[in-house]
């Protein structure tokens, strides 16, 4: 190859603190961590979600899957299409709200379409189960108000027996390309998708997404069940602890010398007493 060069070009995106993502040339590479905030990583997990939706949102198509660490990295990693546009930060875009706050909804609502075998009430219990799981393995100490806050969604749980749909997870306005105002070039970070309440993902935009939340159902097309929503904001707060059990449990086993590791459970222990206050009323 006269002339061409034959080292590819290697970038390493500053967002999220979950997996090491790479622009390698025209493609993403998501390398799983040795530990982080959402241990246990597997890219076959981000991979069967983007296969699932493909056609249905826009989201990056998957290219490679190496799930084992026996390869050249020397960690399990995922190859992914790379999405037309750039992830903005909320505080930049002062014009056009309302047509990103639109598009984000109709995505949304899009994605929900796509249902799953299982109830509502199914894909709680499961998740619930899940997250009990979680925590008992990942948190370096007991946390009364934790667990009593599972122990009031379990006892709270609708009893919903609407087929569950296929939900995001991290469904919030860092997780968006954009090529254009109100232009959705793509839905990212899949690793967290399940089949569930779809009033969870519309739960994490009202509690994560800021001026792109999704408030209503115009944009959305499909119900707002006040009284599930309720439900799943609480779900989704106590869903989100776990990923700061997971960082310093990650730090403390020595499996990552990160200090944003430490920073996100510093943050989530100072915030459990207060967010999970509900629990106990």
């Amino acid at each position: 190859m006269d002339g061409a060069n034959p080292h590819p070009r290697v970038e390493r995106l500053s967002r999220g603190f979950s997996w090491v993502t790479l622009v390698v040339d025209d493609v993403i590479v998501r390398v799983a961590p040795s530990g982080g905030s959402l241990d246990p990583y597997d890219p076959e997990v981000e991979a069967a979600s983007l296969r699932r939706v493909e056609g249905i949102v826009p989201a990056p198509c998957v290219l490679a899957v190496q799930p084992s660490p026996d390869n050249p990295i020397g960690r399990p990693f995922g190859v992914h299409t790379r999405m037309p546009g750039k992830v903005l930060r909320l505080g930049n875009v002062t014009e056009h709200r309302s047509e990103y706050t639109a598009a984000a909804a109709q995505a949304l609502g899009q994605l929900h379409k796509l249902t799953a075998p299982i109830t509502v009430a199914e894909a709680y219990d499961a998740e619930l189960d899940q997250t009990e799981a979680v925590y008992r393995r990942a948190a370096p100490d007991r946390h009364p108000e934790f667990e009593a806050a599972l122990k009031w969604l379990t006892a709270n749980r609708p009893d919903c027996d609407d087929p569950a749909v296929w939900c995001h997870g991290d469904f919030r306005f860092s997780n968006f390309s954009w090529s254009g105002p109100g232009q959705l070039g793509g839905i990212l970070d899949w690793e967290r998708s399940w089949p569930g309440d779809p009033m969870c993902d519309v739960a994490f935009t009202q509690r994560f997404s800021g001026w792109c939340a999704i408030e209503d159902s115009t944009d959305y097309g499909h119900h707002l069940d006040q009284e599930r929503l309720a439900y799943a904001a609480r779900f989704e707060r106590v869903r989100s602890f776990t990923a700061s059990m997971r960082a310093i449990r990650a730090w403390l086993d020595g499996r990552s010398h990160d200090p944003r590791l430490l920073t996100i459970g510093r943050r989530g222990e100072e915030a459990m007493q207060t967010e999970l206050a509900w629990a106990a009323g």
